[in-house]
């Protein structure tokens, strides 16, 4: 028996059945692949950025590696899929990071996924960049007083530390003033001078001044131990020349311009501006007076307090009550004769 189909549904087979036959053409499209993206989440794709990571598919943007790890891709043909922690010696301070910074010298990087350097502490230093643990201790003979250092400072002539990680060296005992650069030990502080200060990196190629004070002693400027430069003289620290625990020690004081050390030495008190020993004056001392500087090491007094006047010698400041009556008495003698 013979079936017959009408043409219209002759046609309507033949469109099923050839899609049946080519069933990706039905199918949706293919999601982007992990380390991928697209604006609607399918192909075509593009690979995640330097910095940024997708661990899924089907994806419409990727996500920024956070701080402390970092994303690298894409590479091998693919993006990447997910983020990595800085390892020691490096850090990530942002977010986005395709890569790690290694930690500068100064500081270290101890843990993994660190968003920032740790400086070296006091007494510590670390040469060179990219360090994984404990930034080094100063070996004896040496000290740093600030943080992040890549070198340590020699003890200046006259100082010295037995003891590794110090941040300060050692004033010599009584029984000598002076020692090497680098002095490691007490017993080689002597009375012959050392050679003075050594050059230092950390501190602008001069010993610092935290370092370079022995404890116990503060001066009104830095103690020194060398000799001074063109116009300064070396002078006794104020209040170390004498009294029971006191160290006598040493600065380089400008007598030409100095206030409190005009002309001279002035090692303690300089009672009423007097001068003393060394011919040094306290110009700030001087009774009554309003202004006052140093010049040339000779206390120059600019103006007087009210009720006073410059004396004749313009060395101080007397009553002008005083005066006048030296005049009235000069007067009177003068009509006398």
């Amino acid at each position: 028996m013979t079936t017959r189909v009408s043409f219209a549904a002759f046609v309507a087979y033949a469109a099923f059945a050839a899609l049946a036959a080519a069933p990706s053409l039905v199918a949706a499209a293919a999601s982007c692949p992990a380390g991928s993206f697209s604006p609607t989440g399918q192909q075509p794709c593009a690979f995640c950025d330097p910095g940024t990571f997708q661990p899924n598919a089907g994806q419409t943007s990727c996500q920024k590696a956070q701080k402390g790890w970092f994303a690298s891709g894409p590479h091998g043909g693919s993006g990447a899929t997910s983020q990595s922690q800085c390892p020691q010696g490096a850090f990530s301070a942002n977010d986005g990071q395709a890569s790690c910074t290694i930690c500068p010298a100064g500081s270290y990087c101890n843990d993994e996924g660190q968003t920032k350097p740790v400086p070296c502490p006091p007494g510590h230093f670390s040469p060179t960049p990219g360090a994984g643990q404990q930034c080094k201790e100063c070996p004896k003979g040496t000290f740093v007083a600030t943080s992040g250092a890549t070198a340590c400072c020699a003890c200046c002539s006259g100082f010295y530390t037995d003891q590794t990680g110090q941040t300060h060296c050692f004033d010599c005992p009584v029984r000598g003033a002076f020692s090497p650069v680098g002095a490691t030990s007490a017993s080689q502080c002597g009375k012959t001078p050392g050679g003075g200060l050594t050059s230092c990196v950390q501190s602008g190629n001069k010993c610092p001044n935290t370092g370079s004070s022995p404890t116990g002693i503060h001066g009104r400027r830095d103690i020194k131990r060398r000799a001074c430069p063109a116009g300064h003289k070396s002078c006794p620290v104020y209040g170390s020349t004498s009294g029971r625990g006191f160290l006598k020690a040493y600065e380089c004081v400008d007598v030409q311009n100095d206030l409190e050390s005009c002309g001279g030495c002035v090692t303690n008190d300089s009672p009423f501006g007097e001068r003393t020993f060394d011919g040094g004056r306290d110009c700030s001392a001087i009774p009554n007076v309003n202004t006052v500087t140093c010049n040339a090491g000779k206390c120059l007094i600019e103006s007087c307090r009210d009720g006073y006047s410059l004396s004749a010698d313009g060395l101080s400041c007397i009553s002008s009550f005083n005066i006048q009556a030296k005049k009235r008495r000069a007067g009177r003698l003068y009509k006398a004769i």
